[in-house]
C-alpha cells in the first residue's frame, strides 16, 4: 500500500500500470526542468509519501531507480532510496549522462519508486566473524 500526500497544486498520485505484476510506483516531475549535458539536478513531485506492505502494515522504504523511457535518452536517476520515515516531499535527483540537453515536462513521468523491506537493525562491534567459504575474496574472483 502506498499512501501518499499531495503538497502542491498540479502534483500527481504516483500510477502503476499493473498492480500485482509491476515492480514499483511511476513518479510524475511537478515542474518542468532542461537537463544541461552532464548535469544532475532535483526535480520535484509535490508528494510526500508512506509505503506499507499491504498485508501486515509493517513500513516499508522505497528505492527510486530509473524508468526504461529516460534511461534510453541517457538519463540516470542516482541518490534513490527514501527511508520508511521520512514524509518530506520526495525529490528525484537526476543526471544527463548525454551530449544533448533534455527537457523534462510537468506531469511526466520521471523515475519509479520500488517497495523493499526494512531489514536494518542494530550495528554490533565484534572481535571476529563467522567464517564462509568466499573470505575475502572479492572484485572479480568468481570468475
Amino acid at each position: 500500500m502506498l499512501r501518499v500526500k499531495l503538497l502542491e497544486e498540479g502534483a500527481r498520485l504516483p500510477v502503476v500500470a499493473h498492480a500485482g505484476e509491476d515492480l514499483g510506483y511511476d513518479v510524475f516531475a511537478l515542474e518542468g526542468v532542461f537537463l544541461e549535458p552532464h548535469r544532475t539536478v532535483r526535480v520535484r513531485t509535490g508528494i510526500s509519501v508512506e509505503a506499507r506492505h499491504p498485508e501486515t502494515g509493517v513500513p516499508l522504504g522505497l528505492l527510486v531507480r530509473d524508468r526504461s523511457s529516460m534511461a534510453s535518452k541517457g538519463i540516470a536517476t542516482t541518490a534513490g532510496v527514501i527511508d520508511a520515515g521520512y514524509r518530506g516531499e520526495v525529490q528525484i535527483v537526476m543526471t544527463n549522462l548525454g551530449l544533448e540537453a533534455v527537457e523534462l515536462k510537468a506531469g511526466e513521468k520521471i523515475a519509479q519508486m520500488i517497495p523493499v523491506p526494512v531489514l536494518t537493525g542494530v550495528v554490533e562491534q565484534v572481535e571476529t566473524l563467522e567464517e564462509s567459504a568466499r573470505l575475502g575474496k572479492g572484485f572479480g574472483s568468481s570468475g
